[in-house]
């Protein structure tokens, strides 16, 4: 089941996940992913670091200034390294109940970024995943996978951790039961 959290830029869309994933934990669901934090210098938006789910470890992800040959959308460049971390943190989170990406953008819609690895995921009807897609790219992001079977939980609906946390809880444990029929 594809899960999409969505919302505009800067909405709080991480900051719910961060809080929700462990109330999920808590509940025995396996939890494997990406977040997505964003980096303030002197008031000032830097950019964002990956956090691995998995072992806790922050990488430097997606800045404002970077090299000539690294992946870039619009004002944004992406740490090849990091890149290549992200892509093996969805592949190895085939194993886990949930796998998180925070955030599917406009490079993914490209066929870029993350997208060979998701869209291996996405492609595989029993995993379970929550993705992080902006509401300004929804419409383009649900027309490029073309899959029936999603859900859709908008920030401004859902701005408690409990309340997504308990709508993702009901969906997970149906499929679980499914899965053990």
């Amino acid at each position: 089941m594809i899960n999409i959290l969505t919302g505009p830029v800067h909405s709080g869309k991480t900051t719910l996940l961060k809080n929700t994933i462990p109330l999920l934990s808590e509940q025995n669901f396996g939890i494997d992913g990406y977040l997505s934090e964003a980096i303030w210098k002197d008031k000032e938006f830097f950019g964002y670091d990956l956090l691995d789910l998995e072992d806790q470890r922050y990488h430097p992800f997606i800045r404002k200034q970077g090299q000539q040959d690294w992946q870039r959308i619009g004002p944004f460049f992406f740490q090849p390294g990091t890149l290549d971390i992200a892509k093996k943190i969805i592949r190895r989170s085939q194993k886990a109940d949930l796998c998180v990406v925070d955030e599917v953008g406009p490079l993914e819609l490209k066929g870029n970024g993350v997208w060979p690895a998701l869209k291996d995921i996405l492609m595989t009807p029993e995993q379970d995943v929550l993705l992080v897609v902006r509401d300004s790219i929804l419409k383009n992001f649900l027309e490029k996978i073309q899959i029936d079977d999603f859900v859709v939980y908008d920030i401004k609906k859902k701005k408690k951790p409990l309340r997504l946390a308990e709508s993702l809880m009901l969906d997970l444990e149906k499929r679980r039961h499914l899965k053990q029929k």
